[in-house]
């Protein structure tokens, strides 16, 4: 089997060779061409970005001769360029995936003490290092903060988070971003073009936009794409090896449930289940075409955003006149909800014609579950406030005042007159007053010992003027109910606790 997959054939070979991390690259670069190496790297990032490219890039870079007259690059003449793989002593390569115990860690420490065969460092690429263990970590630590001078570590991974500190803070940190989609498609039109195989502008694009940032996921894609015909890439063949319902029918779909026509969504939903069609992909696909008609409804340049075929674009222009962009919202959020529910669902296709049908027959402009849940974080909020909150009390309310007074209290640290406030109601009278009443034992507090207290507080929220209000009681026993009540911090002299 001679064919190599694309991915693999055009890997970089230099730094001039990178795309999208040019903020890496430079900086690498300028370390060798002045001699400033550091002793352990962390290059961190989304799969496939170039982390281990440019890992050995820059291992065979900081060995090369004539790196320093080569732009930073590795010559690929001299001997140390032309050893590669497991005939380059100089460079280790090692996968933590396999080798991630203590004794893998051990090894490395020991070895690392042997001099260069060839070069002037010894270099070792961790790759996913984030899946050593603990004592792994533990026993590489030493090493990394005292190397020897002739050593070099880069660590590369994407779960930087799994990481001890200890050892981050020992590495120089760079962080490889995602690439832009339109540095993908030209990376992809180049590779096209020395292989001789014709597309078009749009195919490029699709595939590019697939990859989502990744150089390996995009490269890969191009590979699926190469051989799906001999004649020219065209946007539809792409879209047909991604596995992507239709344009047609995504469009078709999306009209039906903007139209709010309930028999064209279970018809359409239908039809595509019954040609094969995923219903999780689907639905990720029927969101993805939300989000193209919202683009192309609030941006001037959605159509170099999109990057679709001309026909394409005008269809989406002229769905998009017909609904509104707070319609259009509604929609992403309940299909995005949807793509997580469905891999716990039994009936994922119910789920689906449950979602579209419920986004038709909303317009966007309230969502009936969202406010039910605002209303019941409002009714819980005076227990919730703190310091740095804003209550609005609405002085016309004597509710909303006797909650103002509640978060006073709170404020203030007194919990008797707080479980006092919490057992009190509160009402307006003729002459516009607030009238607190409370049963025996707590009126005789308030009036006895907290009355001007409870003026206090209330002038906090309102300008009210406080009237005090006795409930009364059928017998004692319920007044000593009530006192008991109030806390641990109630105490009276005298033999019995009782008025």
């Amino acid at each position: 089997m001679n064919y190599v997959a694309l991915y693999r054939k055009y890997r970089p070979q230099t730094f001039d060779d990178v795309i999208g991390q040019d903020h890496i690259i430079n900086t690498l670069r300028n370390q060798i061409l002045h001699d400033k190496v550091n002793h352990a790297y962390l290059f961190t990032g989304t799969r496939g970005t170039g982390k281990t490219s440019t890992a050995k890039i820059f291992a065979r870079a900081v060995n090369c001769p004539e790196a320093i007259h080569n732009n930073g690059n590795p010559c690929g003449q001299c001997a140390v360029c032309r050893q590669s793989g497991d005939a380059n002593l100089d460079i280790i390569e090692m996968d933590a995936a396999s080798n991630n115990g203590v004794d893998y860690a051990r090894d490395i420490r020991e070895k690392v003490q042997y001099p260069p065969v060839n070069g002037k460092y010894k270099v070792y690429i961790i790759d996913e290092v984030h899946m050593l263990s603990v004592g792994a970590f533990n026993a590489l630590l030493k090493t990394l903060e005292e190397p020897p001078k002739h050593a070099m570590f880069i660590l590369c991974t994407t779960e930087v988070h799994k990481i001890p500190q200890t050892i981050l803070s020992r590495c120089m940190r760079f962080d490889f971003r995602l690439v832009p989609t339109a540095t993908l498609a030209a990376h992809v039109a180049a590779i096209y073009d020395k292989e001789g195989k014709a597309y078009t502008k749009e195919a490029v694009n699709a595939i590019a936009q697939a990859g989502e940032g990744s150089v390996r996921d995009t490269v890969s894609i191009a590979d699926r794409c190469f051989s799906v015909t001999d004649g020219e890439l065209t946007y539809d063949s792409v879209m047909s090896v991604l596995g992507v319902s239709s344009t047609t029918s995504i469009a078709n779909l999306a009209k039906a449930v903007l139209a709010d026509d309930a028999a064209a969504i279970l018809a359409e939903t239908d039809r595509l289940v019954n040609e094969g069609k995923d219903v999780a992909r689907l639905a990720k696909d029927t969101a993805v075409y939300m989000r193209q008609l919202l683009t192309v409804k609030l941006c001037s340049g959605a159509r170099e955003m999109l990057m679709l075929p001309a026909d394409n674009f005008q269809a989406l222009a002229d769905i998009a006149k017909s609904t509104t962009d707070k319609k259009l919202l509604y929609a992403i959020d309940v299909l995005v909800a949807l793509e997580g529910q469905m891999r716990y669902a039994l009936s994922p296709r119910i789920m689906l014609e449950a979602a579209l049908l419920r986004i038709a027959n909303s317009s966007g402009e309230v969502d009936v579950e969202g406010l039910d849940r605002r209303l019941a974080r409002l009714e819980q909020q005076p227990a919730n406030l703190n310091e740095n909150s804003l209550l609005i009390v609405d002085r016309t309310n004597a509710q909303s005042i006797w909650r103002g007074v509640k978060v006073e209290l709170a404020k203030a640290n007194m919990p008797l007159l707080s479980g006092i406030w919490e057992e009190s109601k509160v009402r307006f009278d003729d002459n516009g007053n607030l009238v607190v009443s409370s049963e025996k034992g707590a009126y005789m507090l308030l009036t006895m010992n907290y009355k001007t207290d409870v003026q206090r507080f209330v002038g906090k929220v309102c300008d009210k003027k406080v009237v005090f209000e006795q409930i009364e009681r059928v017998n004692e026993t319920d007044i000593d109910r009530q006192l008991e009540g109030l806390g641990n911090n109630v105490k009276f002299d005298g033999p019995k606790n009782r008025f």
